[in-house]
């Protein structure tokens, strides 16, 4: 048997597996933590859009609206509670229209004072 044409036959299979591993390209590592950086995406950066604030704008927003209205907050129940009074006058008002249309017929007598 011939040693050197073994030898140069294992060197040329090692030289072509070692030119193989080295030409693959290694996938991208993908995570689902976070979008893949912008260079992988072939996307130029961030989109800013016009009309949109980001956090701190808005809750700076919040605060002059509310400095300018002249309201800190709304306590619990507030709304609630003038809601029942507005109805109770609406209420209020109807019984005396009521009342007031009745004498207007000359049912008077219907009418409790």
């Amino acid at each position: 048997m011939d040693y050197p044409i073994l030898l140069r036959t294992g060197a040329l299979a090692g030289v072509l597996a070692t030119g193989s591993v080295l030409a693959q390209s290694t996938p991208p590592v993908v995570t689902d933590l976070a979008p893949p950086p912008a260079e992988e995406r072939s996307s130029p950066g961030a989109l800013v859009l016009d009309n949109s604030l980001v956090r701190a704008q808005r809750d700076q927003a919040f605060e002059l609206s509310a400095a300018r209205n002249g309201v800190a907050s709304i306590g619990r129940g507030t709304v609630r509670a003038a809601m029942r009074a507005q109805t109770e006058a609406d209420l209020a008002q109807a019984r005396q229209n009521n009342a007031l249309e009745l004498k207007g017929r000359g049912a008077g007598s219907l009418v409790k004072q």
